[in-house]
């Protein structure tokens, strides 16, 4: 029963991650990339705090742990450096570019799961994993040839892009072993909450004003995705092992190209 529930929530949480470069890139073309993570940080947290109130799963913050703490830090540190490092990434590149070099993130996963949980990582995991990083590679054969003279702006995506998957394999890690003591919403909360506080000051509110019904939509899609999705993500660590998880997680370029082209459908 676990193992179906993670199954379906990590399905899930890939078919949301995969559609959320189709509607960030129109976005980013009129907001800066702080007001948009600030917006979708403010709309989570709100949604799951009223959620943890409901249910009474907030921990009393007299009671965690240093450990705890220190968790929670990278936990937010990974996931807000995470969504800053895409942000750049996607702006300076595709939205495929930007999905298919994310992926090397659930590799991380995988490997820190191995090593720190001591998860299974036997021929079928080595095939699959081997497998990933032979279509990245193929993927992006042409630009490897000719990165250091290639347009500045592309070079520095990928870079961002990289950053990105390294920090959030940290985040994927540290909730991890956070969820053996405390709830998914509420690691959530805390990092929403915190993201959303930080960013205030740096934020463009007044930015908002100037969005049409189209971006405005794709603004609201967004935060309920972020809402969803990593409360998806967070169930499903919960209930399955962090490696299959993060195998799963790994179909969101599929999702991408199936939601471009829908997109593209819907508003050409």
């Amino acid at each position: 029963m676990h193992a179906r529930a993670g199954f379906a929530l990590s399905l899930m949480t890939a078919a949301l991650w995969g559609s959320l470069p189709v509607v960030m890139k129109p976005l980013a073309e009129r907001l800066d990339f702080v007001t948009i993570t600030w917006v979708r940080y403010l709309v989570a947290a709100a949604g799951m705090t009223v959620f943890v109130r409901k249910t009474g799963g907030l921990p009393d913050p007299r009671n965690l742990r240093p450990i705890q703490w220190v968790l929670l830090y990278v936990a937010f540190g990974g996931f807000l450096g995470n969504n800053f490092g895409y942000l750049i990434g996607l702006r300076n590149t595709s939205a495929s570019t930007a999905q298919i070099l994310i992926q090397l993130a659930p590799i991380l996963v995988i490997f820190g799961a191995a090593y720190f949980f001591k998860e299974h990582f036997g021929r079928w995991q080595a095939i699959g994993v081997s497998t990933l990083v032979a279509g990245i590679l193929l993927f992006f054969h042409h630009k490897l040839m000719n990165f250091g003279a290639a347009d500045e702006n592309f070079n520095a995506g990928v870079i961002a892009l990289l950053c990105a998957a390294v920090v959030w394999a940290s985040y994927a890690l540290a909730q991890k072993k956070l969820l053996q003591s405390m709830s998914s919403v509420a690691v959530m909360a805390f990092v929403y909450a915190c993201g959303s506080v930080l960013m205030a000051p740096f934020a463009t509110p007044s930015a908002l004003k100037g969005l049409d019904t189209t971006r405005a939509w794709l603004l609201a899609y967004a935060c309920l995705n972020s809402l969803l999705g990593y409360g998806f993500f967070s169930e499903a660590l919960a209930r399955w092992e962090a490696s299959k998880v993060s195998a799963v997680v790994a179909l969101a370029p599929l999702f991408t190209v199936f939601f471009s082209y829908l997109l593209a459908w819907i508003l050409p």
